[in-house]
């Protein structure tokens, strides 16, 4: 709506914006009727807004924060208009400050929040000394409130006289990166598909990289001849706009979910963030690019279907054996710029052994002395030797804490090194005294 008003527009949080209207008057007139168009979009977009216009942008916020409706300050105005306001109606320029005026304060939120404390510990100041109106404080010596009162102290006579600490720096509009081909003959299959999509792809990643954005997921919009529109999101792990990795991934996606019918327009549209900054080390160990891995995971999805590649991850329950699949993410990059050098020593001090579970437990033959695994011996799988350290037993057992569920598993579990110097993890089952091997140390 503000966009609509004037170009040049700064928003200020969730629900409040700042917009330059001078110059409108040779369009629209006045500011009187620069208002009442304002006050007309709202209405049309079914929204209930705060309108105020005046000569500056501390006069016009607190203006707006303290007066429903519209007000309309003539030019010279602004120490007048809030002479009569409370001087709680100044603590709203910290917002306008953290927005518009102060670097500072907009890249940090802590120091805004002491800003605010000290904001308010001056005014309550103010009180103490009998000063109730804007009139009243803007009536003192800005030299005797600096001495006594120090930066926040001065910005709150500021405003109570109207006056700005910094100009509008209005903010850009947020590029869009879209591509949308109208077809002239509607196409069938994912080769001829691939064609156009390439073009697109290359447009898209000339965006990108003049903006220096990378696209971490990508809305495909198909509209088929039944005028159907077939769409997919697909997230990518990290940032990316390399073109051949953006149209191979959309086509394996399609290879997964192919349309119904023939398409005639395709839609193209990237969210996009930061682009990643990359710097090689001779210390950290080299990991694949996370367009290789999308690349390799988009193809094993459409090779196995939905739901069956990922990476693993334990459930929340008593039981440490059940897991889920989740969608495999590239973990954080360590050779990006700025990033510590990996210390290789500690690195290796700190591998600890890992145990593998065996998706399909061993069946095993143990030989118990005084209560402990004494011996393993599994024929066809060539395992087995003496216990020479042994650990345990872990007992566990199902759902004994829901009186709703039959436990299902009861079990002793044990750490084994045997004499050849492998690692297991023997179970026990305690209601059929049977043994198998469960994983296998690595």
């Amino acid at each position: 709506m503000a966009r609509g008003a004037s170009p040049r527009v700064t928003p200020c949080g969730c629900d409040a914006v700042v917009f330059d209207v001078a110059g409108l008057s040779r369009v629209c007139g006045p500011a009187e009727v620069i208002a009442h168009e304002v006050v007309t979009q709202a209405d049309a977009r079914g929204l209930v807004v705060r309108l105020a216009i005046a000569g500056t942008l501390t006069a016009a916020w607190v203006l707006a924060h303290a007066r429903a409706g519209t007000t309309v300050v003539p030019s010279g105005g602004e120490a007048t208009a809030l002479a009569p306001l409370p001087l709680g109606w100044l603590i709203p320029v910290i917002e306008l400050d953290r927005c518009v005026g102060r670097a500072d304060l907009a890249s940090d939120a802590r120091k805004a929040g002491s800003e605010l404390t000290r904001y308010r510990e001056r005014l309550a100041t103010f009180e103490r000394w009998g000063l109730r109106t804007c009139a009243d404080l803007a009536a003192l010596s800005r030299a005797d409130i600096h001495a006594r009162m120090g930066p926040a102290g001065v910005r709150l006579h500021q405003a109570a006289s109207g006056e700005d600490v910094a100009p509008l720096v209005p903010s850009a509009d947020a590029p869009v990166f879209a591509d949308r081909v109208e077809l002239e003959w509607p196409i069938e299959g994912l080769e001829p598909l691939s064609f156009v999509l390439a073009r697109q792809c290359e447009r898209l990643s000339v965006s990108l990289e003049q903006a220096d954005r990378g696209a971490v997921a990508i809305h495909t919009m198909l509209t088929l001849v039944t005028r159907e529109t077939h769409k997919r999101v697909l997230a990518l792990p990290a940032p990316m706009r390399d073109p051949k990795v953006l149209r191979t991934l959309i086509l394996l996606d399609l290879e997964s979910h192919p349309p119904t019918a023939a398409i005639d327009v395709v839609d193209l549209r990237l969210d996009v963030t930061p682009g990643r900054i990359v710097q090689g080390s001779l210390l950290a160990r080299a990991v694949p690019s996370p367009e290789q891995v999308s690349t390799l995971v988009a193809r094993l999805t459409a090779l196995v279907g939905d739901g069956r590649v990922g990476a693993p991850v334990l459930l929340d329950t008593h039981d440490g054996r059940p897991c889920a699949i989740v969608p495999f993410r590239t973990p954080p990059d360590t050779t990006r710029a700025g990033a510590a050098p990996m210390d290789l020593a500690a690195a290796d001090a700190r591998v600890a052994p890992h145990l593998r579970r065996l998706r399909l437990p061993i069946a095993a033959r143990v030989v118990a002395a005084q209560g402990r695994p004494a011996r393993v011996v599994v024929a066809h799988a060539g395992i087995g030797g003496e216990v020479r350290v042994c650990a345990g037993p872990w007992r566990t057992s199902g759902a004994w804490w829901d009186v709703r569920k039959i436990a299902t598993w009861d079990r002793d579990e044990w750490d084994v090194e045997l004499a050849d110097g492998a690692v297991y993890r023997l179970v026990r089952h305690r209601g059929t005294g049977q043994w198998e091997i469960d994983g296998i140390f690595d």
